[in-house]
């Protein structure tokens, strides 16, 4: 896989992704993104960080064989001074279960390694075991589950979210 920093060019692949009902479902309430959404929204935020000399920030993710578009992963500063980071990802459907979640979330966790934070968090649904095991397999440990007050027992289902961290402070140097 090789990463490169999101850019406009990528705008046809990420609008696509963010369109897949099924890459949707645990995000923004199920609902798949609009083309004029993703230029209007997605594509600022996922290149915010870009200028940025420690590398935090967004990455497209291809083959590196093909350069298909696989998705995106996401490793971004949440206070200042910089001392946590939030790690999140999406990929499209043929590149699920081939390796490329665990191999791009270890390379974010690298990135945040390298720019000497402490904390890298996630956050998803505790519905979503794929991420769940995941972010376990990354390194990342549950910290709380969050509950949304919603009504009905399917929307209090889908309302809990889940805390996972990685204290890199603790890790052997």
């Amino acid at each position: 896989m090789a990463l490169t920093r999101t850019n406009w060019p990528d705008v046809d692949d990420v609008v696509a992704l963010n369109a897949d009902t099924e890459v949707m479902r645990y995000l923004d309430d199920g609902r798949p993104m609009t083309a004029a959404r993703v230029l209007a929204e997605e594509m600022p935020r996922l290149m915010a960080h870009n200028d940025r000399t420690d590398r935090l920030g967004s990455w497209v993710a291809r083959d590196r064989g093909t350069g298909n578009f696989l998705g995106w992963f996401m490793i971004t500063p949440v206070d200042e001074p910089l001392r946590t980071v939030e790690l999140a990802y999406r990929l499209r459907r043929r590149a699920w279960g081939r390796g490329y979640g665990i191999e791009g979330m270890l390379s974010m966790i690298e990135i945040a390694r390298a720019a000497q934070v402490s904390t890298v968090i996630a956050t998803t649904l505790a519905v979503d075991f794929v991420s769940r095991r995941l972010m376990e397999k990354a390194g990342l440990n549950l910290v709380q589950t969050l509950v949304s007050e919603t009504k009905g027992p399917t929307a209090a289902a889908a309302s809990r979210e889940v805390d996972y961290a990685l204290d890199l402070t603790m890790e052997a140097t």
